[in-house]
């Protein structure tokens, strides 16, 4: 690792000198020795392969680079490997990528993420669908589908040629083991998931390769949820999923195989070269906890690691750096405040809509996000085929003030502080002491709301603290999603979803609102869809159960050596679980190193 300062002195010179060594040897680079390139000219190719052969007959010197299976043998076999790296049947040998995220996972159960279309948890699981670069669904364990005229049968035709990372074959029992394991509620999460799947009415297996989901109405976006990850029965179905320790050393079906947790330091992966779409070039995938950004991006800058998730603020400093690109990705991501409908002095919409009007959105967006994002007045990004640009609830201090005073509220004793009956419209407000993005938003909704009158306490709690006054205190919230508008939506705004886990958060309850999600999930037409979302949008921003502040983007610092990233549209599940879902990366296994 290069020094940056001055040594004073010889004793901390020797000192920084092998801190630095040290340092390099526990984190190899993403340019790391090149297995397979027998003739040491920086590429692998079919010269490589004639290389090997000479060696064996005596022609050439042996050296370390043509043991390309790394078995400590130099053979044939290392010469139908490096064939096998050109078709690409085969990881590229001594590519590695480290990845830098700021928290470590508590376990890696891809079922007790936040959403179940992220649910590939680092590459290790497949669903019988994915999404694609567009957002579209693809094929994946499932070659294909098919859907009953009224979408209430699904039929999955799956791969035969799947295995899972312990050789044992994939099969539709390993389908219907997933789902009715989600359906019974056995699997327990901070989001609850048997409550996403309740529309499964059966699970059938036709045969080995085709399974068959009945549902109990047709529900159009249901198709997104045959994302989840589909666990091994023949490993899970004896074992106490409480106790068990395949959540710490899972076995899949996916590009990487897992190889090494070293709790507090890291997590190590392994391409699978039996991976059924073509094992991935980069050989080895490693995720490094590092909780500090500044730290994250010191380890960047030296070459250590080769992507971290930046704040909007560094993108700035980061930016014309050499051997480092910024890739931005816009997200359905959204902040906003819970004003939770059945707690006075929220239960008057009056009062909800003047906290909304008070709160100055683009001076969020410009001075927390640094511009990287836009203004959210909804659920909705402006690019949306569901967005209604009609619901706009600009900054309006003094149609704030106006709205408290038509519901009662006025400073009737000269001390800044509004109030009704005697009673001054005041409460806390409460936010993830850990999330800095969301303190600085906490800081200027209580300065914009002093401004016309109310006072909010702050206090910053602890997740589990916060779950606890979820209902009953406006709180910092961050949801969002890119798929279909039904996906979040109606959990996050039916009644049905009152007081489950995280959903709800506002505790909103409006039939009519209900009424237009249960149509809109149930509708096939398209533009109908359309205008049903676009009513249900004025409805819920006539109601502010949440005062929406912003969208934010994504932003990433890379090794300029990698190629193969596609940045694609991001929810609010990027950087959950300490980032190690986040979105850049979602076809890692597609990428390679440039030499």
């Amino acid at each position: 690792m290069k020094q940056r300062r001055e040594k004073k002195n010889v004793v901390f010179g020797i000192i920084a000198v092998i801190v630095g060594v040290m340092l390099l040897a526990s984190m190899p680079m993403a340019t790391a020795k090149l297995y397979g390139d027998a003739n040491g000219d920086g590429v692998i190719d079919e010269d490589d392969m004639t290389y090997v052969l000479q060696i064996i007959a005596g022609v050439e010197e042996e050296n370390e680079l043509a043991d390309a299976n790394q078995d400590g043998e130099i053979d044939a076999r290392d010469a139908t490997y490096i064939k096998n790296i050109i078709l690409g049947n085969a990881p590229h040998p001594g590519k590695t990528l480290r990845i830098a995220i700021g928290a470590e996972p508590d376990d890696l159960n891809p079922l007790t993420m936040y959403s179940h279309s992220q649910s590939d948890l680092p590459k290790f699981f497949n669903g019988l669908v994915k999404f694609d670069e567009n957002l579209d669904l693809a094929p994946d364990l499932a070659e294909s589908w098919d859907v009953s005229a009224g979408g209430k049968e699904y039929t999955f035709h799956l791969r035969q040629d799947v295995k899972w990372h312990d050789g044992e074959e994939f099969t539709a029992d390993d389908v219907k083991y997933t789902y009715d394991l989600i359906r019974s509620g056995e699997i327990t999460a901070m989001i609850p998931m048997a409550i996403e799947y309740e529309d499964i009415e059966e699970v059938e297996i036709v045969d080995d390769y085709t399974v068959e989901f009945t549902l109990s109405e047709g529900i159009v976006p249901f198709r997104e949820r045959f994302a989840v990850a589909i666990l091994p029965k023949h490993l899970l179905e004896d074992e106490d999923l409480t106790e068990t320790d395949f959540w710490q050393n899972p076995v899949g079906t996916g590009p990487y195989e897992f190889k090494e947790w070293a709790k507090g330091d890291k997590l190590v992966m392994v391409a699978n070269p039996n991976y059924f779409a073509g094992a991935p070039v980069i050989s080895e995938l490693t995720f490094v906890f590092v909780p500090e950004e500044t730290a994250r991006v010191s380890l960047l800058k030296g070459g250590e690691v080769d992507i971290t998730k930046i704040d909007a603020r560094t993108k700035k400093t980061l930016t014309g750096e050499s051997g480092i690109e910024i890739y931005t990705m816009p997200a359905a991501n959204w902040y906003g405040l819970t004003l939770p409908t059945k707690t006075v002095p929220f239960t008057d919409k009056k009062v909800r809509q003047a906290i909304a009007y008070a709160i100055n959105k683009q001076l969020i967006l410009d001075t927390i996000f640094y511009g990287e994002g836009e203004v959210a007045y909804g659920p909705f990004r402006n690019s949306s085929w569901v967005y209604n640009q009609d619901i706009e609830y600009n900054y309006d201090p003094d149609k704030a003030r106006q709205l408290l005073a038509q519901a009662g509220y006025n400073d009737t004793d000269g001390d800044g502080i509004v109030e009704k009956d005697g009673k001054k419209l005041e409460f806390p407000l409460i936010y993830p002491v850990a999330n800095i993005e969301r303190r600085d938003i906490a800081i200027a909704v209580k300065t914009d709301l002093a401004a016309v009158g109310i006072n909010a306490e702050l206090e910053g709690l602890s997740w589990s603290e916060i779950k606890a006054r979820l209902h009953d205190d406006p709180y910092t919230v961050s949801w969002g999603s890119p798929y279909d508008p039904d996906v979040l939506n109606y959990k996050l705004w039916h009644s049905k979803f009152l007081y489950q886990g995280w959903y709800n958060p506002a505790c909103y309850d409006n039939p009519a609102v209900d009424a237009l999600l249960d149509e809109g999930r149930t509708t096939l037409d398209t533009e109908k869809r359309k205008r049903i979302y676009g009513e249900f949008q004025e409805r819920l921003v006539d109601d502010q159960p949440i005062a929406f502040f912003v969208f934010s983007d994504y932003v990433y610092a890379v090794n300029d050596q990698l190629a193969g990233i596609i940045p694609r549209p991001g929810p609010h599940g990027a950087g959950v679980r300490g980032g190690m879902t986040g979105e850049l990366w979602w076809n890692v296994e597609d990428w390679d190193i440039e030499q």
